[in-house]
């Protein structure tokens, strides 16, 4: 499976005679463009969860788990589906294959009409949503949380009604995303997102004590402001490059606005499924004891410490799974498919194992000071590591839910998530009556989601043969033991720097990274040794990247 030394960073290499949307490009300058683009990305994405980690211990520290932090996740769910519906579900996945089309055509000023006369249509209801927000937010309220009252009741509607105002300024930030992602530019959308985790922290160490509530709405909409403008100072140039115009006109006549349209409906009935499976949890929730929705979102976020590698590398991939759609080379699109599950597989296994092993210091580190009280730092503690086995699963449903987009079936995903939103709404009433909410956690992580991506797992193999499956569950097997051997060795380094005796956060951190550290060296060797392909492709990039830094800096020194 490996590819040639030196041609190759990691097992989806960008082939020289693969078609691309920007044009060919000779081999040496696009044998570790994935790699490459995958290593920014993911330095991105681990500055923006960990920023988003930021605002969580800021807001634990100013707010702890007040009813104010209830509402502001209730609310937030509406700005979470917000985000998904026009910034990561809907709006790139129908750009990207339609824009890559146009362009791979020489029609790249139609391209660009085409995605901005959607980007002009989806305007229309987005203030839709935000004036039915903004007139009737207590009746949102008792639909997403009924079981909330008092000060938690208006502050969600407070929170509603000013949140949603951003619902216009996401459908142009969705659309310039796709547009960008199309150019092989996929730093922004991160960068953004890491701008809003900064701003939102800002305004809540500038504002939290006078104004309180009302500082998180202040920092919610000075975000959405500030990254619509990141998106049109990186999308102005590209107009201007390409000669494209802006146009003023509802064009839905057009056969790529239809087909767009035609795309993005099964996408919208996804999210819609999706976001109705966080609203039957989010209401089982608000049956809970006070505080329970600030605890379950406080560990959720944590999820992104597993995720944001395997999930860099996919959005980076999604491109290139359209361009294999619409290559001359009938086993490509099968070959990068199953490379690309590998490697998911391969990133997302043993950090899952890692962190179930450090979930008590990993909580400690971040949550257990301030308002933050023991009992509450316990239970994040067995929900983080119940969160944590279920991410492989995820990691890989998200991958091949974009090898789906790829091939234009946007309907599949959708049925997937049906089943998922099927399966919650039945079992999480009685699940939190019995299990509170451990059982929660577990419903809506490792079971519904193990589910989901096995479910696209097999359909993309029966109906359009996109794996080698027997290699896939092969590797799938080896980096489990390998992981798991990892894993002992993790446990065994965080009990033997436990007994350092240091305070209790420098104790977490020093068991954290000792024990990450010791289980990587240890997982990393095991499988360079026993030649794991995805191991000595990640061996043979860090030695190009090595090098080619060294190359920079000695060329710095020339001049």
């Amino acid at each position: 499976m490996s590819a040639a030394p030196g041609t190759a960073a990691l097992p989806i290499e960008v082939r020289p005679g693969a078609p691309s949307a920007a044009g060919a490009a000779p081999a040496g300058a696009n044998s570790y463009a994935t790699a490459r683009a995958t290593t920014v990305l993911s330095g991105l994405a681990l500055a923006s969860p960990a920023a988003g980690l930021v605002f969580e211990v800021t807001l634990a520290w100013r707010f702890g788990t007040s009813p104010s932090v209830d509402a502001f996740r209730v609310a937030a769910l509406l700005l979470t589906f917000g985000q998904q519906l026009f910034v990561f579900q809907i709006l790139p996945h129908i750009v990207v294959p339609v824009f890559t089309e146009y362009r791979a055509a020489g029609r790249d000023t139609e391209g660009w009409h085409v995605a901005l006369s959607l980007a002009n249509l989806l305007t229309v209801p987005a203030l839709l949503i935000s004036l039915a927000a903004f007139l009737w937010p207590e009746r949102i309220v008792d639909l997403l949380a009924p079981g909330l009252a008092g000060e938690s009741h208006a502050a969600t509607a407070l929170f509603l009604r000013w949140f949603l105002l951003a619902y216009a300024p996401m459908v142009w930030s969705g659309v310039a995303a796709g547009i960008l992602y199309s150019y092989r530019i996929f730093w922004l959308p991160p960068a953004v997102q890491f701008a809003n985790n900064v701003i939102l922290v800002l305004s809540i160490l500038a504002f939290g004590s006078r104004l309180g509530g009302v500082s998180l709405v202040l920092g919610v909409l000075v975000s959405c402001a500030l990254g619509l403008a990141l998106y049109s100072s990186r999308l102005l140039p590209l107009m201007r490059q390409t000669g494209a115009r802006f146009p003023w006109r509802f064009n839905v006549g057009h056969p790529g606005v239809r087909k767009a349209l035609r795309m993005a409906l099964p996408l919208l009935g996804m999210v819609l499924l999706m976001q109705w499976g966080c609203v039957v949890v989010n209401r089982a929730l608000s049956r809970l004891p006070s505080g329970s929705l600030a605890e379950f979102g406080y560990v959720w976020k944590m999820g992104a410490l597993v995720l944001f590698v395997p999930l860099s590398l996919s959005t980076v991939l999604f491109p290139r799974f359209s361009e294999a759609r619409f290559g001359s080379a009938g086993d490509e699109f099968r070959e990068i498919c199953t490379r690309a599950l590998r490697m998911v597989l391969f990133l997302s296994i043993p950090l899952a194992c890692w962190f179930a092993v450090l979930r008590a210091p990993v909580v400690t580190l971040l949550y257990k000071h301030g308002a933050f009280s023991a009992d509450a730092a316990a239970t994040a503690a067995r929900l983080f590591g119940l969160l944590v086995l279920a991410s492989p699963a995820f990691a890989a449903y998200c991958s091949m839910e974009k090898m789906l987009y790829a091939l234009g079936k946007t309907h599949i995903p959708m049925l997937a998530q049906l089943a998922s939103a099927a399966l919650l709404t039945t079992l999480c009433g009685v699940t939190a009556r019995q299990f509170g909410i451990e059982g929660l956690m577990m419903l809506a992580g490792l079971i519904v989601c193990s589910v989901v991506s096995a479910g696209l797992f097999l359909v993309l193999q029966r109906r359009y043969q996109a794996f080698r499956w027997r290699e896939v569950v092969r590797s799938t097997l080896r980096v489990l033991a390998l992981a798991a051997a990892s894993a002992g060795i993790v446990w065994q380094t965080s009990l033997l720097l436990e007994r350092v005796g240091a305070p209790a956060v420098f104790s977490a951190a020093l068991q954290t990274l000792g024990g990450l550290a010791a289980g990587a060296s240890v997982f990393a060797a095991a499988s360079l040794v026993l030649q794991v392909p995805e191991a000595l492709a990640c061996a043979r990039y860090l030695r190009w990247a090595g090098d080619s830094v060294a190359r920079r800096m000695q060329n710095g020194l020339h001049l």
